[in-house]
């Protein structure tokens, strides 16, 4: 009887372990078959409680984190793929995006700040350990692949929210000379454009700015503040770029001007 069970014991830890595996694969199969991003979410996390160290379960799910902006468990989802497959250059890439958004917001309000920010002539304050956590994720990514060209561009972006614009322009440089993708191009010579907007030098500025329109006219990385290039650039192209961003400034305008009338002291009769 025992030797029966000692022969049956490894049989049955096989049998277990092979059904555990297989119905974390069977919850990630379905992740992957959703087309509802919360269902998705729910398949991978169920995949995930069933086998913890499942790479592509945490991998897809923190996608899906990223673009919910839901950036902390984005983040958190990251960090156990890099510790789980450390050799993962996109995986160090997103959580250094992840970071990067989180310190640099966007959105409505985020553009209100940064627009009040201009007409007071001061360039706005941005979480300094957030993007030194991107920037030093953006060049893990770049020791693992150094021709990824998209960790050149967002980490040029870092750069030049950090005032460091020798380095800003470098890696924009860098990643135009890559050209791996229009995109990815556009925003080099965008960022590249707004670094020399800020140094001064609007010989260069406008030049890059004009390419990276005519390159990607829908990208969202443009500042809403160059309405006016835009709309100059884009009437050879499609113009709902400049219009989409057009009516950010509108709203963004109104919204000051509403703040600003709103906080004055209606006069007295006496006035």
């Amino acid at each position: 009887m025992k030797k029966l069970m000692a022969l049956a014991l490894p049989y049955l830890i096989f049998a277990v372990t092979a059904a555990w595996g297989q119905n974390s694969m069977d919850y990630y199969k379905r992740g992957l078959d959703s087309s509802l991003a919360w269902k998705k979410i729910e398949y991978f996390t169920k995949a995930l409680q069933l086998n913890p160290n499942l790479v592509e379960a945490y991998e897809n799910r923190a996608i899906h984190y990223y673009f919910q902006r839901r950036f902390h468990k984005a983040i958190q989802d990251y960090t156990r793929v890099i510790e789980l497959e450390p050799q993962r250059p996109h995986a160090y890439f997103m959580r250094g995006l992840s970071y990067l958004k989180m310190g640099h917001p966007q959105g409505l309000m985020a553009e209100i700040g940064r627009f009040i920010s201009h007409l007071l002539e001061r360039e706005p304050s941005e979480p300094s350990a957030l993007l030194d956590s991107a920037l030093d994720d953006f060049g893990r990514a770049l020791e693992l692949d150094p021709n990824l060209a998209a960790a050149y561009s967002y980490r040029a972006q870092v750069y030049r929210l950090k005032g460091m614009v020798d380095e800003a322009i470098a890696d924009a440089t860098m990643t135009i000379k890559l050209r791996q993708d229009p995109r990815s191009t556009a925003r080099a010579y965008a960022i590249r454009a707004e670094t020399y907007r800020q140094l001064g030098r609007l010989d260069l500025y406008e030049p890059d700015f004009r390419k990276a329109i005519e390159l990607d006219p829908y990208s969202p990385d443009y500042p809403p503040l160059h309405v006016p290039l835009m709309l100059r650039y884009s009437t050879n192209m499609a113009s709902l770029k400049a219009v989409r961003w057009a009516g950010v400034l509108f709203i963004i305008v109104l919204t000051v001007v509403v703040v600003f009338h709103l906080g004055l002291r209606a006069p007295s009769k006496k006035e």
